[in-house]
């Protein structure tokens, strides 16, 4: 913070709006995988979508399960009895004219998440939920080209399952809003409530922003920040939105209230004024009976609820010896940990892991696969690994092996050849008479080189290992790249470095 804002603190509160996982809409049959950018338009849309005559609301109970998952993993209380409410305001892509929400009686009621330095975020702390609500989503509006007169409306995502997880106003910076973004959609995704895929619209965050001198209890006015889903524009959105009020007050300006959007530099600008409740002219929707929640259900949802995410980064690192930050790269990617301790089994798990993060994961990233969508399981790479650990194949030519699995899988051929197939059809296995007259032929480079660089030899055993590297890179070079790196870097310690 600036000399000029050290007297204000930004007080911040959030409404995300994640779409909720399942395969039909939340009042329809419609296909709920709406917001998917490959559908054609209006490919997925029920009648009562489309706000027809005479259709009625049908409730989806899978969404209900999923908003009792969601609950249960932010430690809210379930209202056992909720019911739905209608929002009225006139947009081209909410048909009826109306949203369903739930207003005066909301799906659950409090609740908490706690973010830690390891979830990136400023300092220990609670941040409060205030609500939990389901309610549907609206539609899209979409020009056919920048600056046509002309705009379209796609009801794909019209009546998708939505949570809205509504915060208290417990945020005081932009690094805070950004921690607790990302811990609550790895949140979601990880109980299988929301998908992860920011992308495809599944996720966005409306973001309350005043500012009050600091020591003041009454709050200033607030703006809205509507639909933010990029965590790379938060921050920016943020400080300047926070800027842009404490300059207006500090010119002897009021703030209004305002609904703001984002211009391309990820700066502020309005949209419009900022409605309370009353505009909405909210009302309980006839249609639908209220909400009851039982405990049987409560019960049966929660035992099959996964481990949180903190007992779980707990559990990785003591149970495997991970570092903060190898658990976080493997949490950060859906399906990951699963992944990782399916591979994991009966191996080494450092290598098991180093193979994982910087030879597969650079293999997805490369395609533009997610983890979840892995065309090689646990069962297939497993192996491959075995055989490099066990040194019947180079580190080389383990990746070699790798990118041919890979490249099987993804081009769906009939038959899956095994790492082991591929590395005999290509002559990479190595027996045991060549890796013993390998490492002979090793041993005779590398007494070369002790004698040619004596001097070296003794700064290295002096404690400037560093300089090994120097006799690793004469040996592939000697080799012309063909020995196994690995190898190499064994044999020169224990010919090299002082014995313990």
């Amino acid at each position: 913070m600036t000399k000029a804002t050290t007297s204000w603190l930004p007080v911040i509160g959030l409404e995300v709006h994640a779409q909720m996982q399942t395969p039909a809409k939340l009042f329809s049959a419609a296909r709920s995988s709406s917001s998917k950018l490959s559908d054609s338009p209006n490919s997925n849309v029920a009648l009562f979508d489309a706000a027809f005559p005479g259709t009625l609301p049908s409730l989806n109970h899978h969404c209900v399960r999923l908003a009792i998952k969601s609950a249960l993993a932010l430690n809210a209380n379930i209202n056992r009895k909720s019911w739905f409410d209608r929002k009225h305001y006139f947009y081209p892509d909410l048909p009826h004219g109306y949203q369903i929400t739930q207003h005066f009686k909301p799906f659950a009621k409090g609740g908490f998440l706690d973010l830690t330095k390891f979830d990136g975020a400023p300092e220990e702390k609670r941040y409060r939920i205030q609500q939990i609500q389901i309610e549907q989503d609206s539609g899209k509006l979409m020009t056919p080209f920048p600056g046509s007169p002309e705009v379209l409306v796609d009801l794909n995502r019209a009546g998708v399952g939505v949570l809205e997880i509504v915060t208290e106003p417990d945020f005081n910076s932009a690094d805070e809003v950004v921690a607790f973004m990302k811990k609550m959609q790895r949140l979601l995704w990880h109980t299988g409530v929301s998908s992860a895929d920011m992308d495809e619209g599944v996720w966005r965050c409306d973001i309350n922003i005043s500012v009050k001198k600091v020591g003041s209890i009454e709050n200033g006015v607030r703006t809205e920040l509507k639909h933010v889903s990029k965590f790379s524009v938060v921050k920016t959105a943020i400080e300047f939105e926070v800027a842009r009020q404490i300059a207006l007050l500090e010119s002897g300006q009021q703030v209004l209230q305002e609904t703001m959007g984002l211009d391309e530099n990820g700066h502020t600008k309005r949209l419009r004024g900022k409605e309370d409740a009353p505009d909405y002219r909210y009302m309980p929707e006839p249609d639908l009976p209220a909400l009851i929640i039982s405990e049987k259900l409560i019960d049966h949802v929660g035992k099959r609820l996964p481990e949180s995410l903190d007992v779980r980064r707990d559990r990785l690192e003591k149970q495997y010896g991970l570092s903060m930050f190898h658990i976080s790269v493997l949490m950060d990617e859906p399906g990951a940990v699963e992944y990782y301790e399916e591979l994991t089994k009966n191996r080494d798990q450092a290598k098991t892991l180093n193979w994982l993060i910087s030879n597969l994961f650079a293999m997805l990233n490369k395609h533009g696969i997610k983890l979840a969508a892995c065309p090689i399981p646990p069962s297939e790479f497993g192996p491959l690994i075995d055989l490099v650990d066990n040194g019947s194949l180079s580190g080389i030519r383990g990746k070699d092996v790798l990118a041919i699995l890979f490249d099987d899988a993804i081009s769906g051929a009939n038959l899956r050849r095994s790492a082991r197939d591929i590395a005999l059809q290509n002559d990479w296995l190595i027996s045991q008479e060549s890796k013993a007259e390998s490492e002979k032929l090793l041993d005779t480079i590398i007494d070369g080189l002790i004698a040619k660089h004596a001097n070296l030899v003794k700064e290295i055993q002096a404690g400037q290992i560093r300089k090994l590297k120097f006799f690793s890179g004469q040996v592939m070079a000697a080799t012309k790249g063909k020995a196994d790196p690995v190898l190499v870097d064994s044999l020169l310690k224990s010919r090299i470095l002082p014995k313990e």
